[in-house]
């Protein structure tokens, strides 16, 4: 077993790991007298902390030691330091920038999915941006006013979005910090309970003209390879991360299953006749080559598996050419293929829960996307209504009964 070492510092002696300052005899004659190194607030000196205490102490004594030496006819006056009862130490500061540091890579986080863990990043360094200032400060003096004023300036600067997810993260950020006790000082929170505004919901998604203008576009440009990710997207509505990372061994007796890297979901469904063909489609086009890729999807250019990089260009130059043909694909996001893939599953009359078998949503989340996105198509009023007269028309009774 090894042994433990004790730290040499000069005019402190340790006792089962705890600082004490042991003033020596020439000290003890000129008044000085041991005392436990502690903060305040009863907190042991950590070694560091003993260490700048001692090279404090030492520097106080040298100067007393001049000004003695400059004043030696004078009469003998009383030692500056008596005794280290207020010791000289810097604070030891914990600020933003080392909160961030620690809980990215804390265990809580790094169990999170990639892009999950990307995402925190990119909103610390929106803070670290923003406002250096404040990311060098400690994170025990940040207050509610503090806070509320990062959250009203990024959403002048950067849009209601922005503001609203980077103190979002900076609450987790601050809350993992006190309950870890990385944190102290703090009596509650600052970056939660700030009244801060709900952006409005994205509501999107494509019509069947919109989405077959961006197959054509992907077929024109010579990327079958992409629109089958379209018709991925929209016939399993999965987001588009875990379309990429599909594998073959997922898809057997005409079902895919999809364990979704966000929420660990688990999604076990048919494969629609109408997506089966495309993938058919794609196999024939690798017959005959030697690929061993164990993908769904492939970067036919390459035929190497799709990084999110090339994807995302190429769907932006598709989406421009689609929009020559109709000039509505502009407005169109890649993420659109899922909300669209649920949009249509409750235009088809499919329930809530079957909705959630496909789409790998909770019940929650499905819910708010339809509440903001079926309340648009004017399909779902017409058949509420023409349900409504079917119902009336057949003698629907309204009484309550007894």
């Amino acid at each position: 077993m090894a042994k433990t070492t004790t730290p040499k510092i000069r005019h402190v002696a340790w006792r089962e790991g705890r600082p004490r300052f042991v003033p020596a005899k020439t000290l003890r004659e000129q008044g000085f007298k041991g005392k436990d190194l502690r903060h305040d607030d009863g907190r042991w000196f950590s070694e560091g902390e003993a260490l700048d205490w001692s090279r404090a102490f030492s520097r106080s004594l040298e100067e007393d030691q001049k000004r003695g030496e400059q004043g030696k006819t004078a009469a003998p006056r009383k030692p500056a330091h008596p005794q280290p009862a207020t010791p000289v130490v810097r604070r030891t500061v914990y600020p933003l920038s080392r909160l961030f540091e620690d809980w990215l890579q804390s265990p809580r986080v790094r169990a999170k999915a990639p892009a999950t863990i990307k995402d925190y990043r990119q909103k610390s360094r929106v803070i670290e941006t923003h406002d250096p200032d404040l990311w060098a400060c400690e994170v025990a003096a940040l207050d509610r006013p503090i806070c509320y004023g990062l959250y009203e300036d990024l959403w002048r600067e950067r849009g209601l979005a922005t503001a609203r997810g980077v103190l979002t993260v900076l609450g987790i950020a601050i809350k993992w910090g006190l309950n870890s006790g990385r944190i102290r000082g703090l009596a509650f929170n600052p970056a939660r309970d700030l009244d801060m505004k709900q952006p409005p919901p994205r509501a999107r998604f494509l019509t069947k003209t919109e989405f077959l203008a961006l197959v054509e576009a992907a077929e024109r440009l010579g990327r079958p390879d992409m629109a089958d990710v379209f018709y991925t997207g929209v016939w399993t509505a999965q987001r588009q991360a875990d379309r990429l990372a599909l594998k073959l061994s997922a898809v057997r007796n005409g079902r895919f299953i999809v364990r979704q890297q966000k929420t660990g979901a688990i999604v076990n469904a048919p494969v629609a006749p109408e997506l089966k063909k495309r993938w058919d489609q794609a196999a024939e086009r690798r017959r005959g080559r030697d690929i061993r890729s164990v993908f769904v999807h492939l970067n036919e250019a390459t035929w190497a598996p799709w990084n999110t990089y090339t994807y995302r260009n190429l769907f932006a130059e598709i989406r421009e050419e689609a929009a020559r043909q109709v000039p509505s694909v502009a407005t169109v996001q890649e993420k659109d293929f899922r909300s669209t893939g649920v949009t249509w599953m409750a235009l088809a009359k499919l329930t809530l829960p079957e909705i959630c078998a496909v789409s790998g949503h909770s019940l929650q989340g499905a819910t708010l996307i339809l509440r903001h996105y079926l309340a648009l198509h004017p399909e779902m009023a017409t058949t509420a209504i023409g349900q409504l007269v079917e119902w009336y028309e057949a003698g629907g009774n309204a009484e309550l009964a007894v």
